[in-house]
């Protein structure tokens, strides 16, 4: 929500979905339409201790705490800006099947 400028609600969202992926997987998706990410900044998005935060203001450690946990859970997670502007987080979990 901090990347979405305020005002003119009409014109921006922060979209979350859901869906299967494959019989044994689910993903989750994240997406805005604010800012997009800062190509020079991609890389270390995930880096624990980085933010674009003034000081003060975070810890830098949410996406990097995120990224473990799907990970440790054999799961992945993903960052792409979009073309028509904002950014999107994919997160893809193994999922359990029930009976």
């Amino acid at each position: 929500s901090q990347a979405v400028p305020e005002g003119a609600p009409e014109q921006h969202e922060i979209r979350i979905t859901t869906r299967p992926q494959g019989h044994d997987h689910v993903v989750v998706e994240f997406s805005d339409t604010g800012c997009g990410i800062a190509p020079e900044i991609l890389p270390r998005i995930f880096d624990p201790f980085f933010t674009t935060k003034p000081e003060g203001q975070g810890t830098g450690l949410g996406l990097s705490i995120c990224y473990r946990i799907a990970e440790e859970h054999g799961g992945a997670v993903r960052l792409e800006n979009l073309r028509e502007g904002g950014a999107r987080f994919v997160v893809d979990l193994p999922a359990e099947s029930v009976p």
